[in-house]
């Protein structure tokens, strides 16, 4: 795992820099919204002492398979600006990430911590482990573009939901950190793109780099090229790079290729270790594209840094959204 930590690291920071110029798309182009002033920054809010017991709901179903959620919500009578949790794991495995949407839901947040389709061999979403039928019974094996697909979905649907004040924040970790990236980039603003996304730990934010085909492999660690190919269904080409067609398929999967300036806030977390950036200064910032990237001198990945971060975090996501 460090060693796709560390290069997925490199790779986010080095394409997160050419952000500014948007590549052709085939998806609609979300309308760039006006220049706001920076969003201030209010103090933490405390956190409520009485715990909210989650409820676990269907977002969607895909050919009779429910694709879950955990939503933590204050009963109070109001609508709660929503945040929903994603985990990471490759892209082939994790559960939903409770325990962080729990907390939040403490702030007055409305907290779902989803579920998405996972790739081979998505054992968390087999049956029996994932209430019947699960992709093993459906014969489905959730390659791109469909955990994205999910995403949006709860998106979506969770911006809809009447417990919801309609803003939704998206916070992902690893894999969970690159689709918080990918609908940053590719949704719609008030539709199916987050009004603020938060990244612990970036994932792979560009499935075509050729760097990641040359790395070797180490026993007893995620192998870069072969998690993006499971996650593509294409052959591992590795050590070169994919050509023709599964070149594309890695290009338009990639949440660097999608990044323009009217996408929404985002915040990533970063560690020191890794050399992620030098300075915050490499980020383009213009028009309502704002990047916040906070480094931490102890590295770690994805939600195993939810304890440093959170305050820090939580401030940033209870602050007045731009128009």
């Amino acid at each position: 795992m460090k060693q796709i930590v560390l290069f997925a690291a490199l790779i986010c920071a080095a394409h997160l820099a050419k952000a500014q110029t948007p590549t052709t798309r085939e998806v609609p182009t979300p309308r760039p919204r006006p220049a706001a002033a920076p969003r201030a920054t209010p103090p933490a809010p405390a956190a409520t002492p009485t715990p909210v017991p989650g409820v676990i709901e269907a977002y969607k179903i895909v050919n009779g398979m429910n694709i879950r959620a955990t939503v933590y919500n204050v009963d109070d009578g109001r609508r709660h600006r929503v945040v929903i949790v994603m985990h990471g794991g490759g892209y082939r495995s994790g559960e939903m990430q409770t325990s962080v949407a729990e907390e939040l839901s403490h702030y007055g947040f409305m907290s779902v911590a989803i579920e998405y389709r996972l790739a081979p061999p998505h054992l968390e979403m087999n049956s029996p482990t994932h209430p019947f039928p699960g992709q093993n019974d459906i014969h489905d094996d959730g390659h791109y573009p469909e955990q994205t697909d999910d995403v949006r979905d709860a998106i979506v649907h969770y911006r809809n939901d009447p417990r919801s004040n309609g803003q939704v924040v998206v916070i992902g970790g690893s894999a969970g950190g690159s689709h918080s990236l990918y609908l940053a980039g590719t949704g719609t603003p008030g539709y199916d793109m987050p009004d603020l996304a938060v990244m612990l730990s970036c994932g792979i934010s560009n499935l075509a780099d050729p760097n990641q085909y040359a790395l070797d492999c180490v026993a007893g660690e995620a192998c870069p090229h072969e998690v993006v190919a499971n996650y593509l269904d294409i052959p591992d080409p590795a050590p070169s790079p994919p050509s023709g067609g599964d070149l594309t398929l890695a290009q338009n999967a990639s949440p660097t290729h999608w990044m323009h300036v009217g996408m929404c806030p985002f915040w990533a977390m970063c560690s020191l270790a890794i050399g992620l950036r030098e300075s915050a200064g490499i980020f383009p910032e213009a028009g309502s594209f704002k990047a916040t990237i906070v480094d931490v001198s102890v590295h770690s990945h994805s939600f195993d840094y939810w304890d440093r971060v959170k305050l820090d975090v939580i401030r940033w996501i209870s602050a007045p959204i731009p128009p």
